[in-house]
């Protein structure tokens, strides 16, 4: 995973984790747990924390849902990527070429929520008609959204919050 920061001035910190780590800090690490918690960022700092499944001859009795052995999750270690200082200049941080966080107007806004709620407003709903059409006229005997990964209340809820016709025709009503 690569991060990078981007400062005004010109700045750009560059934080991998893939290359140039020693995993000795975290013995029997099976899987890492990246976590940038962009609801941390209060003009205070923005931190990257790492958490560990580690896998361990004790726990090989120990079996989850699917009959395996669990891997225990264990704290690892907190990254500072900007202190209050940085984010005064900070205009962008990226996690693997997707802006996550960006400054508009002096504020830093979460970008990853924003364009959830976006693709939520905008995408989807154009999706799933041209998903539910094609599905009904191909088959007229099943239920489409049985293929669809969305319940009955979902998509009626969607369709109804959209609301408009656009270039993609009727939409259906529940």
């Amino acid at each position: 995973m690569i991060i990078k920061a981007y400062y005004s001035g010109g700045r750009i910190d560059v934080f991998d984790t893939d290359r140039m780590t020693d995993g000795i800090p975290q013995p029997g690490n099976l899987l890492t747990n990246y976590s940038l918690d962009l609801a941390d960022v209060n003009g205070e700092s923005l931190w990257l924390c790492t958490y560990y499944y580690e896998a361990a001859e004790a726990y090989k009795d120990e079996l989850g849902p699917k009959g395996l052995p669990i891997a225990r999750r264990r704290d690892g270690w907190s990254f500072l990527i900007a202190d209050a200082d940085d984010l005064q200049r900070l205009n962008r941080v990226t996690l693997d070429g997707e802006t996550v966080l960006i400054q508009i107007v002096g504020e830093l806004v979460d970008a990853a929520a924003l364009t959830w709620a976006c693709d939520c407003a905008e995408e989807y709903p154009y999706k799933a008609v041209a998903a539910h059409r094609f599905l009904s006229s191909i088959n007229d005997t099943e239920d489409p959204l049985m293929h669809m990964g969305i319940s009955a209340q979902g998509f009626a809820a969607m369709m109804n919050a959209k609301g408009d016709e656009g270039d993609i025709g009727p939409l259906p009503r529940f």
